[in-house]
């Protein structure tokens, strides 16, 4: 079970970001560019991985190469490519969460 805080359906956006980003600004910049493009539920996709923080800039920046349909595809689609991506980014030290293709968000 994760020790991250659950996404709560009276969570402001800026509550949802700052839970999403866990401190991480590059994270911050892509929800932020998500929540400019309308795509709520697609922030909601990453949280029920469990692709948030650095995990979150690993997916885009690393896995998606800062290409938008290529990043909103890897979500929509569950991508067991991007989900392999980030976690071998954390195989490496970067973070210790695990990220999966569904049902993260049922665990909290």
């Amino acid at each position: 079970m994760s020790d991250r805080a659950a996404i709560r359906l009276r969570d402001s956006f800026q509550d949802v970001v700052v839970k999403m980003a866990e401190g991480n600004p590059g994270a911050v910049t892509v929800l932020m560019r998500l929540l400019q493009d309308d795509k709520m539920l697609e922030i909601l996709g990453l949280d029920d991985m469990n692709i948030r923080g650095t995990q979150i800039w690993v997916a885009w920046k690393g896995w998606a190469h800062e290409d938008m349909e290529t990043f909103l595809n890897g979500i929509k689609n569950r991508s067991q490519e991007m989900v392999d991506a980030v976690n071998a980014e954390g195989a490496r030290g970067n973070h210790q969460e695990v990220a999966v293709c569904h049902g993260a968000s049922f665990t909290r």
